[in-house]
């Protein structure tokens, strides 16, 4: 159980250091990480609340089923700003231990006052790992990740008790030794929680107090700073309104602890803090140590066991959010890819537009059958303005042909119908990461990611734009060598059949209203027959028309031939999207992740974590 208890704090420690890092643990305001992960304000400060919590709440309590206990109790004073915590106690102490002043925000580090000898933890070696012990005189200028040991001389507290001021929870700037209140708190075996006719009906302070009492840390409640006439009123708003509504809105039972009031002390009458005159200060005191010996270790241990284990997906959940919005967005990039690719072979690959590569493979067969066939108007120059379509668009890269990828233009209309595809896809692509931002941006909880992302899009929009133009003249290059490549082998096939080359050469060149070729008017068939090689080459019926027939392994391998340009074209669009999108959009969600504080928590660590810490309550029945 030790090495099982071990590993949990451990991992508790890294995930906490992983929110720190990330400024979750700091304070926040609208547009900050905490804001926009957690929720907002009052979400966030409940998440670092509850952060801070799991992890003291091992370490302090529920290692008292770990280690055999030994050492002084612990008595807490504990309340919000300007409550009288340091005044109440020097109450409990008799002395005039704790420093005190009228401004709130007096005391910041947690300092403890006791009258024995040695260390407060020696059976724990978890107490207090994240801070520092100095000296009382310097702990004032000392950084919040400090505290205080002071030897006092007292009869009013037993030997084996140790008292501690800690720190305000709720002034302006709190935040900074919000880890010194849980920590202190966590030690508690009991809290004395000071309070006030101001103070009672503070929503975040009765939090406190419900995550308190849920964590099994007995509590006396300690009125201050409230005239006598006010008392019953402020006790019954609290049972009957306060904790009602904050049990409704937290999920959590009301608790039930005993109230001690003490007298109303004007200005000047602070010298009889727990004279004859203030029997309420002996019987706060009474009260206190009477709780104090009252404690059942144990059994406290296995509560706040069971509220870590019921709080830790709540914790966990920003480091699954960051691996959800990881997963998220990789996912988002392969779809837009699909979609690319999808629109790629809807606008070129399939359908009436699919004939685009083979007019230019009708071109180049041509021009090898017969440079000087016969024309009709500007016929031979339509076929070589199709040749000559990458040379153009290499000319075209260098006067902003970025942009035909990135803006729907009237210019659509005039592209070659390659090109048009690609753009047409690069644009879907964009738009649908566009749209997948946008919705995620939209909900009222949602990770700043997304929100880094939109101001990241626009800037690598452009990049992709001009990479992805580059890469498609080089594709389109390509494509043309290996479109005159497939006419010199569909030529050197046809070449076992002579009559056919012959009445191919025979042929005339037509045009459709685009001035590309399209097919060829036949000697004797009046009509005008589109896709030379398939419905002049290789359709039984027009072959037999004209009076020819072409063998069966003429017609299987200029078949062949054309499937294979379509699967190399649509393989080529696949190489190009994984190229130019995969890795580079991986790698920006990678970047922009990091930017807004990427926690790097590891899947295995909220895997095991859970999981031991379900291990571990089986193993001590709790």
């Amino acid at each position: 159980m030790e090495a099982l208890f071990s590993r949990i704090v451990a991992d508790l420690d890294t995930v906490q250091a992983a929110y720190e890092r990330a400024g979750l643990l700091a304070d926040s305001g609208p547009g900050s990480v905490g804001w926009t992960l957690l929720g907002g304000h009052d979400a966030a400060d409940r998440f670092r609340r509850e952060s801070l919590m799991l992890s003291a709440l091992m370490r302090l309590r529920v290692a008292r089923l770990i280690f055999r206990r030994s050492g002084p109790r612990h008595l807490v004073v504990f309340g919000g700003n300007n409550v009288g915590k340091s005044t109440v106690a020097n109450i409990l102490a008799a002395a005039r231990v704790a420093g005190t002043s009228p401004e709130g925000g007096h005391t910041r580090h947690a300092e403890a006052f006791t009258t024995a000898p040695g260390p407060l933890f020696a059976w724990n070696p978890c107490a207090f790992n994240r801070f520092r012990e100095v000296p009382a005189a310097i702990l004032a200028g000392e950084p919040f990740d400090c505290y205080a040991v002071t030897r006092i001389v007292t009869d009013a507290l037993p030997d084996d008790v140790v008292l501690w001021d800690s720190p305000d929870c709720d002034a302006v700037g709190s935040i900074r030794y919000l880890a010194s209140v849980v920590e202190t708190v966590a030690a508690a075996d009991v809290v004395v929680y000071v309070t006030s006719v101001e103070k009672y009906a503070v929503a975040d302070l009765v939090e406190w107090v419900f995550d308190l009492c849920d964590a099994g840390i007995p509590i006396l409640e300690c009125l201050n700073k409230t005239a006598s006439k006010d008392r019953p009123l402020v006790i019954r708003k609290q049972v009957d309104d306060v904790f009602p509504a904050v049990a409704q809105r937290s999920g959590l039972p009301e608790p039930a602890i005993p109230v001690v009031a003490l007298r109303y002390m004007t200005e000047g009458e602070e010298s009889d803090l727990w004279g004859e005159y203030h029997p309420e200060a002996t019987e706060l005191r009474e009260a206190a140590l009477t709780s104090l010996y009252d404690v059942h270790a144990e059994a406290e241990a296995r509560t706040a066991l069971r509220s870590v284990a019921r709080r830790l997906e709540r914790v966990l959940e920003p480091a699954r959010l960051e691996l959800s919005v990881r997963a998220t967005w990789k996912a988002a990039v392969r779809t837009a890819v699909a979609g690319f690719l999808s629109t790629y072979e809807r606008e070129y690959l399939t359908g009436e537009s699919v004939i685009e590569p083979f007019k230019q493979l009708n071109a180049a067969l041509l021009e090898m059958l017969n440079p000087d066939i016969p024309v009709w108007g500007g016929a031979m120059r339509g076929l070589r303005l199709v040749q000559n379509i990458p040379t153009r668009l290499v000319q075209a890269a260098a006067r902003g042909f970025a942009s035909l990828f990135t803006e729907k233009d009237a210019a659509d209309s005039r592209l070659a119908p390659e090109l048009k595809a690609y753009a047409l896809a690069h644009r879907a692509l964009l738009g649908s990461l566009f749209e997948k931002i946008a919705a995620e941006r939209r909900k009222p909880r949602h990770h700043p990611f997304w929100d880094r992302m939109a101001d990241e899009w626009d800037r690598r929009m452009a990049r992709l734009a001009d990479e992805f133009s580059q890469a498609t003249v080089v594709h389109m290059q390509h494509t043309d060598e290996e479109i005159k490549s497939a006419a010199a082998d569909v030529l050197r096939a046809l070449e076992t059949k002579p009559n056919t080359l012959r009445l191919l050469k025979m042929a005339r060149v037509s045009l459709d209203v685009s001035g590309l070729l399209v097919g060829f008017v036949l000697p004797g068939h009046g009509g005008i027959v589109h896709d030379v090689l398939q419905q002049v080459v290789i359709a039984p019926a027009m072959l037999g028309a004209t009076g020819f027939a072409a063998s069966s392994a003429v017609e299987g391998y200029v078949a062949q031939r054309r499937s294979e340009i379509v699967e190399k074209l649509r393989a080529d669009a696949k190489e190009m999207a994984d190229t130019l999108y995969l890795g580079p959009l991986d790698a920006v969600g990678d970047i922009v992740m990091s930017s807004v504080g990427a926690l790097g928590i590891e899947p295995a660590l909220l895997d095991r974590l859970p999981a031991d810490l379900q291990q571990l309550r089986s193993g001590l029945h709790a």
